[in-house]
């Protein structure tokens, strides 16, 4: 009979990549009541969790359990109890050397209900993002995934004799500390000593590494590279197509290692972090603030007779809408209006409730709006004309101050940019070669998080506002964006990268 228990689902969270997350792990991982992982190369799948999720870290660092595999299997059935939908959360596939099988097996036998949901495998994909295909026509008819670490923490007992077909491509996980003995055994049971070898840190991540040799050379080239965990080992000659299918690797901004402190919007996601890790860099988040709609008193008495509705940002727009639907109100309510955006962002985020700007500044600031919207007014002999501005509680006054006077005007605090309470990681470090700036309140809440001795290389602003704020502190070179959009940073970023040395 089947005990009053949740529901225990285990999944696979993939190599490292959060792209590489299944669209099934991801719905369970925002359903859970409580998440159960290990140490994770990605810890934004964390954030995906819903609030009041209980969070729980059973992974294994240095060497050291936090908790034993038995107590981990308890936890998941007394959980189970407590909550109707637990998410186990584990790296890779779970049944890939996950111990996802005694996991299930303890459950079943208690009478709860498993489900497993597959995960991308690193020794499939960390491998393809080093340009080498696990199997190819003509080289490799198949494959074999060994584990390479014993349930001790020690090298396992791997029987090589069994692993000397030229045409199968050998891969070992967990096995960094093992590649000598590794390609020691291998050749000693027969495997050429210049069949091509190849070890990958941190496969499908930003921050990935390889090491490409032969069983001969393999383990002293590793130590010279001073590769870390977690990595994998791939014996075989697929490993010789590295050089002409490595796209990982060769994407514009691959390695760079770029700061960016960022304000968590009503959105959730980061437009411009989502960019670069794109195009390959290597990114640090640093939040240092966070965008919270404001309820906007007499919403509908304020909008409804506006002439010309005035978005100063994107999140004015995304606050303007949540009111809008908060009021159960739709747009026909504001058909006669006409609207104004500041710069290309604040345009497109307009755009996706498929309202076209009708007035977008040259000078894409408070300033250079007030200037050209003024001229709109010059020409019209009718009644004064009603203006609403959409900003943030703390905007900049430029706007309200060339508009004030010339026509009937409100200017509408529609959402509050909180500081983050969170603390700078200490990997940062005191020396940060590139970081990126799109606000001036971003800047003035970085520094104030940095060590005091700590110093920017190389900072992208932007707009003049920005770089202004960078100018008070410690940053060696400031590179300004053509425009004030992500694009333009971006390209700005990219720009340097191409005359680089």
């Amino acid at each position: 009979m089947r005990e009053n228990t949740g529901k225990v689902v285990l999944v696979g969270a993939g190599p490292g990549d959060t792209g590489l997350l299944t669209l099934k792990g991801e719905k369970y991982i925002k359903q859970a009541d409580c998440l159960v992982y290990d140490r994770l190369s990605s810890p934004q799948l964390l954030s995906m969790a819903k609030a009041g999720c209980e969070l729980i870290y059973v992974g294994k660092e240095n060497h050291k359990h936090v908790m034993k595999q038995d107590a981990i299997n308890e936890l998941l059935y007394e959980k189970s109890k407590c909550h109707e939908l637990v998410v186990r959360l584990k790296g890779g596939d779970p049944y890939v050397f996950g111990r996802g099988g005694e996991e299930a097996l303890y459950l079943v036998e208690r009478n709860v209900d498993v489900e497993v949901v597959p995960g991308v495998s690193s020794s499939v994909a960390a491998l393809a993002a080093a340009g080498i295909p696990i199997t190819h026509r003509g080289i490799a008819k198949g494959f074999q995934v060994i584990t390479a670490h014993s349930r001790k923490d020690e090298e396992a007992d791997i029987d090589y004799s069994l692993l000397t077909d030229e045409t199968i491509t050998c891969v070992f996980l967990m096995g960094l500390a093992h590649v000598k003995s590794i390609a020691t055994g291998l050749i000693k049971a027969g495997r050429r000593a210049d069949t091509p070898a190849a070890v990958i840190s941190n496969g499908t991540l930003a921050a990935q590494r390889k090491c490409i040799g032969t069983l001969a050379d393999i383990g002293e080239k590793i130590e010279k590279a001073k590769l870390t965990s977690p990595a994998i080992i791939v014996v075989g000659d697929v490993v010789s197509l590295n050089d002409r299918l490595d796209f990982f690797e060769k994407r514009p901004l691959f390695g760079r290692k770029i700061t960016v402190p960022y304000i968590e919007t009503m959105a959730g996601t980061n437009e411009l972090i989502a960019k670069l890790q794109q195009l390959g860099a290597d990114v640090t988040p640093v939040k240092t603030g966070i965008i919270k709609p404001i309820i906007i008193p007499d919403f509908i008495n304020k909008i409804k007779s506006a002439d010309w509705i005035l978005f100063t940002s994107k999140n004015g727009v995304k606050s303007f809408f949540y009111n809008l639907d908060l009021a159960g109100a739709d747009i026909r309510l504001i058909a006669n209006a006409r609207f104004a955006v500041v710069g290309k962002a604040t345009e497109k985020e307009l755009a996706k409730h498929h309202i076209k700007a009708d007035l977008i500044p040259t000078e894409q600031t408070g300033k250079g709006l007030a200037g050209e919207l003024s001229s709109h007014m010059s020409d019209n002999d009718d009644d004064e004309i009603k203006v609403c501005i959409f900003s943030a509680k703390e905007a900049s006054p430029d706007l309200e101050a060339g508009l004030k006077g010339i026509c009937e005007l409100e200017k509408i605090d529609a959402y509050v940019n909180e500081q983050a309470d969170e603390s700078i990681s200490e990997s940062i470090g005191n020396s940060i070669s590139e970081a990126v700036f799109t606000s001036a309140s971003n800047v003035d809440r970085f520094f104030d998080m940095l060590p005091e001795n700590a110093y920017v290389e190389t900072a992208y602003s932007i707009g003049e506002k920005t770089t202004a704020a960078l100018k008070q502190y410690n940053v060696r070179k400031i590179l300004q964006a053509d425009d004030s959009s992500y694009e333009a940073i971006v390209d700005k970023i990219s720009y340097k990268d191409a005359f680089k040395d």
